[in-house]
């Protein structure tokens, strides 16, 4: 039976020693593929699972996805303006608003990187609500983003499907992207 705990166990297991299984010596950027059915119980496991990385011996940082969005939107002091608006416009509309700002001067993208560039080493980096990205980014455009720059394991909680060795599924609806590079763990 599928375990949650387990997927996670073994990826402890990588991020110590992240270049046991990379001959290619990529940056230490997990992706761990969870069903986006299990959403919740991986949010209910979050803090047992801090723990067990801090007893691994590193210290650890949430980042939430759907924090930085919100600080994205809340920055370009449109927030008030499309509530006005939300009655007449269509859901397409508002989505292409809000993906503007997100994308003007790739403000989230950028964002989520300084923070990632900032963590000090012997930290782990949580990239968590990756599902709020939905419909406005993939996180492979975090992951390129983030190519050559990486220093601290970094693990994207993907919810979502894996297809083959290098391809993910987002929220299991989207079409396969096969172009991943980082490492994928767990989802099956």
């Amino acid at each position: 039976m599928y375990s949650l705990d387990s997927d996670f166990n073994d990826l402890i297991d990588k991020i110590r020693d992240p270049d046991a299984l990379n001959p290619a010596r990529s940056d230490p950027v997990f992706y761990f593929v969870f069903d986006p059915k299990l959403m919740l119980d991986l949010k209910r496991h979050l803090p047992r699972w801090t723990s067990r990385i801090r007893e691994a011996g590193f210290e650890v940082r949430r980042v939430s996805l759907a924090d930085i969005l919100w600080e994205m939107v809340d920055k370009s002091g449109r927030w008030d303006v499309w509530l006005e608006l939300e009655s007449g416009a269509d859901a397409n509309q508002i989505n292409e608003a809000v993906r503007d700002v997100l994308r003007q001067g790739n403000n989230l993208i950028d964002r989520v990187a300084e923070v990632v560039e900032s963590t000090p080493d012997g930290t782990v980096v949580l990239l968590t609500e990756a599902e709020l990205l939905h419909p406005y980014f993939r996180t492979r455009t975090i992951e390129s983003r983030l190519h050559d720059k990486v220093r601290t394991p970094t693990v994207i909680f993907y919810p979502g499907e894996r297809s083959g060795q290098y391809g993910l599924r987002f929220l299991g609806f989207y079409p396969v992207d096969g172009n991943y590079r980082s490492t994928l763990h767990g989802g099956l």
